[in-house]
């Protein structure tokens, strides 16, 4: 929570660390996940505290960043343990990731415990990040030039789905054909009755 202790609070509590000489900025770009909160002070500099890595001790007061020092920060997301933020023309990732969220390509590392950019986004605006569990999302502006050199992703269900391999399919035609044969039956049923009425 940042108040120097281990401890639950019942109340928001102002953090003390950002009294005085450590202001943070009223725009500035904050974030909190599960086990960890960012917030840009003045410098402007990213504080961070709380489970910063998964194998790391935890930090329980603002701590300054250094990784991060001398970016613009327009938008910080917290994954349960990855981290990314949109910077200048750049977007920076890291934590211990599983499924490729940091977004370092199928060839790239896996996990990074420092700061590091992503290079399929770089030189593109991205405006806001967002890290959720297994994945992340870049909101970016890109012109048709680069968009060209992303491949496009299709999910294998969609594949098996065109080529007719989906038993799926067979169950939901098989059902349409149950309902048709039971609005047959109930036809009769009503044509009986006015035919007897």
């Amino acid at each position: 929570l940042g108040h120097k202790v281990q401890q639950d609070e019942l109340k928001p509590r102002l953090i003390e660390s950002f009294r005085g000489r450590m202001l943070a900025v009223p725009d500035g770009v904050c974030g909190a996940g599960g086990t960890s909160t960012f917030c840009v002070a003045t410098g402007p500099q990213l504080y961070a505290w709380g489970k910063l890595k998964v194998s790391g001790d935890n930090t329980t007061h603002p701590t300054p960043l250094e990784d991060l020092s001398g970016w613009s920060l327009r938008s910080l997301s917290c994954g349960p343990g990855t981290f990314a933020v949109a910077a200048d023309s750049s977007v920076i990732t890291w934590g211990a990731a599983t499924n490729g969220e940091l977004g370092y390509g199928p060839n790239g590392k896996k996990s990074s415990a420092r700061p590091d950019k992503c290079p399929a986004l770089e030189g593109m605006h991205t405006h806001q990040v967002a890290c959720g569990v297994g994945f992340t999302l870049f909101l970016t502006q890109a012109s048709a030039d680069q968009l060209a050199n992303f491949p496009v992703f299709t999910p294998s269900v969609a594949v098996e789905e065109a080529k007719g391999g989906n038993d799926g399919e067979a169950a939901a035609a098989a059902g349409s054909s149950k309902a048709a044969g039971g609005k047959g039956a109930a036809a009769k049923r009503k044509g009986a009755a006015a035919a007897g009425g």
